[in-house]
């Protein structure tokens, strides 16, 4: 099997971005402005969420959860939360990338999330999409036009 030496690069963009956002979230002193105790209840609420949703999504794609771009399974899963989005393991990992800075009251790590994390992220999917579409053809448009990319009911 031929590997392409950038193969890997979407997972570490991802690892490098999330890092970042970490790190920014818990070193850098500017913080919303509301008490501790609330940040701290809706971030792990909504890290909490977000993870549901990832394992929700998981227990769909099983072992293709672990993968890189290139599809590893020989069907077109459509089921679960794949009924609504198309990546919702990246929906559910930015909405849990969303509570950590939430939960630290940070601004910039907020910030971080949607400009540093989201768009690796999307730049991955967009790969996988290329993947899914060469794999799958005609079966890969029509799932497309009947679900959104990252939110549902966003077509197109």
């Amino acid at each position: 099997m031929n590997q392409n030496k950038n193969e890997f690069l979407p997972s570490i963009l991802n690892v490098i971005a999330g890092i970042g956002v970490f790190i920014i979230s818990f070193l850098v002193e500017i913080r919303v402005p509301i008490s501790t105790e609330v940040a701290k209840f809706l971030g792990l609420f909504i890290v909490s969420v977000g993870i549901t949703l990832v394992i929700w999504s998981a227990m769909h794609i099983k072992e293709a959860f672990f993968g890189e771009v290139e599809p590893k399974l020989d069907v077109l899963v459509k089921n679960g939360p794949y009924r609504f989005i198309r990546h919702p393991v990246y929906l559910g990992m930015t909405i849990a990338f969303t509570g950590l800075p939430i939960a630290l009251r940070s601004w910039l790590g907020l910030i971080g999330v949607f400009f540093l994390f989201l768009p690796s992220e999307i730049y991955r999917a967009k790969l996988e999409e290329k993947a899914l579409k060469s794999k799958f053809g005609s079966e890969w448009e029509d799932y497309t036009a009947q679900t959104g990319f990252m939110l549902p009911y966003v077509r197109k």
